[in-house]
């Protein structure tokens, strides 16, 4: 093995635990979000082993509560990869912001590292980019320790779930209004365009009353998307 080629396993390695141990601050707010998945799981008739799966294979919690909402016998598969795939459309825009910082890597690192990426993994690289980190090693690091502690949180939620029985008789239905609600009011504070909450809100409304099934949250959030593409470029 060459001197570089030495330098270069360092860094990946050392990068690798710097993710590690800094991904560490953003895990409070993915155990919450994780063990409530893991509760309405439950309640829409998916056992732990499937609930485990589905969070380890989708790996990504606002399309996995969303397709929640849609959960029916048999399930609507359309509804499901459809709403997965609308909501994960932001990770397009942030694998692209990264293309530099992994390029010329081999094509199986960086699709592996770029499977476990996740919004606190992009956040943290876009605040160390200056840093000199090896970012395959660096994201890798920071995402297989936020997938652990998702499907963890994920098999928790579900047992508490069944511990409870009833998730109803406890307001535990509400939790998904409640994530959707705040997810709202955060975006709403980091933008005072409130225009696409109005139009997807008003179009859900409006489908869920002319289309029977889950239908109306899909099309209501392609709606406020679509309005936040027309207004992006007017000022605010």
């Amino acid at each position: 093995m060459t001197v570089a080629a030495v330098a270069a396993s360092r860094s990946f390695a050392s990068s690798f635990c710097a993710g590690a141990a800094l991904i560490w601050v953003m895990t409070p707010g993915i155990v919450l979000v994780g063990i409530v998945f893991g509760v309405m799981a439950s309640t829409v008739g998916l056992t732990l082993a499937e609930a485990a799966a589905f969070s380890g294979s989708v790996y990504a919690g606002g399309a996995q509560m969303a397709s929640l909402q849609g959960w029916d016998t048999p399930v609507p598969l359309l509804f499901v990869c459809l709403t997965t795939a609308a909501v994960n459309s932001r990770y397009v825009l942030m694998g692209a912001t990264l293309r530099s910082f992994l390029a010329h890597r081999p094509a199986p690192l960086v699709y592996g590292t770029l499977f476990f990426l996740v919004d606190a993994t992009w956040i943290l690289a876009m605040r160390d980019r200056d840093k000199g980190y090896d970012w395959a090693g660096y994201l890798l690091g920071g995402g297989l320790i936020m997938w652990f502690v998702w499907v963890a949180a994920s098999i928790a939620g579900h047992a508490f779930g069944q511990l409870l029985g009833d998730p109803h008789a406890y307001g535990f239905d509400f939790m998904l209004a409640a994530f959707f609600a705040t997810a709202g009011v955060t975006f709403w504070r980091h933008s005072r365009r409130v225009a696409p909450l109005v139009v997807a809100l008003a179009v859900s409304i409006v489908v869920q009353k002319l289309i029977p099934g889950p239908w109306y949250i899909l099309i209501g959030a392609l709606a406020g998307s679509f309005m936040g593409i027309v207004g992006h470029a007017r000022p605010a």
